[in-house]
């Protein structure tokens, strides 16, 4: 049985007249994961901020911390 994944966004609906329920619309607030955010923004800081780094242990380094740094360690 395959277990049920955490989703990576969650929304808080905006509440229409008549009980009508609308996700994703303007107004309705969305949720991110901490972790899903976190990785992300590594993703991005090893592709494209982190090119000056001359090798890619020291990139991985990097993100290692930046890692940390986010999680409150």
């Amino acid at each position: 049985m395959k277990a049920n994944k955490a989703p990576t966004k969650i929304y808080i609906p905006t509440i229409l007249a008549a009980n009508t329920v609308k996700y994703k619309e303007e107004g309705s607030i969305e949720y991110v994961r901490t972790d899903v955010f976190i990785e992300k923004a590594a993703e991005y800081l090893m592709d494209y901020e982190f090119n000056d780094s001359p090798t890619i242990a020291d990139r991985r380094k990097r993100v290692d911390e930046f890692k940390k740094y986010m999680e409150g360690e």
